[in-house]
């Protein structure tokens, strides 16, 4: 078995949480990043809709001390940290109060857009140990991909900007070429380009490209929790009656089939529901 095969098997495909604020200083007060009584039941939501994993800077013992009880409470969620260039030890510190190994650890665009072998060397063999498998987190991916995947064997795991607006991204299709040419595990942020995108719309474009899963940033829940039942959707299940059974809160039923009828965004535009058994489309006014 290749160890992208391996990894399919291991990393989530459907993950929640942040990579917008690499700096805890940046984040605007108001932010959930900052209300951590608010943010816990809120991934507890996030977890019964169907995503089961989570990412989030190690800003801070704060911030380890809030994912020492998000392992506790939700053990079943595989927890994500992503780090960013700074001293070593500081990190040490923070690792070493973690009281579970995250699934993966990433590196940032701080790190490793810098496309300097040494230096990623050099925080796997400090940092590596505390985390099951390394993944990076590039923001000029075209270069900085094509960089690590012949020079450093060691990394598997490529997490970037993806989207059908090629939003973040110098040359969509050239990315494109890279995603779908070469075996590693590659991971999507931005899959909704900002919201610009409905979620079946990016889901279909997504998934239609060697990515493994998506990152949906924590800023509108609503419209988080609907992306996750299109992610499980077009990444797993290919079954519209089984997210409407086990996800979707009915407020419509079908008058020949008499099911709920879940919610459908059409690439064109608008609201509507949709029955997964006879098919039948009601648009929302």
């Amino acid at each position: 078995m290749s160890e992208y095969e391996r990894l399919k098997d291991i990393i989530p495909r459907t993950i929640v949480g942040s990579v917008k604020y690499s700096k805890f200083e940046d984040i605007p007060d108001d932010h959930l990043l900052k209300n951590h009584e608010a943010l816990l039941p809120i991934l507890k939501r996030t977890s019964v809709t169907g995503s089961n994993a989570c990412l989030f800077y190690l800003y801070n013992e704060q911030m380890v001390n809030f994912l020492n009880l998000l392992h506790g409470e939700i053990p079943n969620c595989k927890i994500m940290v992503i780090v960013s260039f700074e001293e070593i030890n500081g990190l040490l510190t923070l690792f070493h109060k973690l009281k579970f190994k995250p699934c993966v650890i990433f590196f940032d665009h701080s790190i490793v857009d810098q496309r300097d072998n040494d230096i990623v060397t050099k925080y796997i063999s400090s940092i590596g140990k505390y985390g099951n498998h390394i993944g990076i987190y590039c923001l000029e991916p075209i270069g900085t991909v094509s960089f690590f995947i012949t020079s450093n064997p060691k990394l598997s795991i490529f997490m970037f900007p993806f989207n059908m607006l090629g939003l973040g991204l110098q040359n969509r299709s050239l990315m494109e070429m890279i995603v779908n040419s070469s075996e590693y595990l590659y991971i999507a942020t931005k899959p909704l380009a900002e919201d610009k995108l409905k979620p079946r719309q990016a889901y279909d474009y997504i998934t239609t490209h060697r990515i493994h899963g998506t990152v949906l940033e924590l800023d509108a829940v609503e419209k988080v929790l609907d992306a996750i039942k299109f992610s499980k959707y077009f990444f797993e299940t290919h079954d519209f009656l089984q997210i409407a059974l086990e996800f979707e809160d009915h407020s419509e039923i079908c008058e020949s089939c008499g099911i709920g009828m879940t919610r459908y965004f059409p690439p064109q535009g608008g609201s509507w529901w949709y029955c997964p058994q006879c098919e039948t489309k009601k648009e929302l006014p």
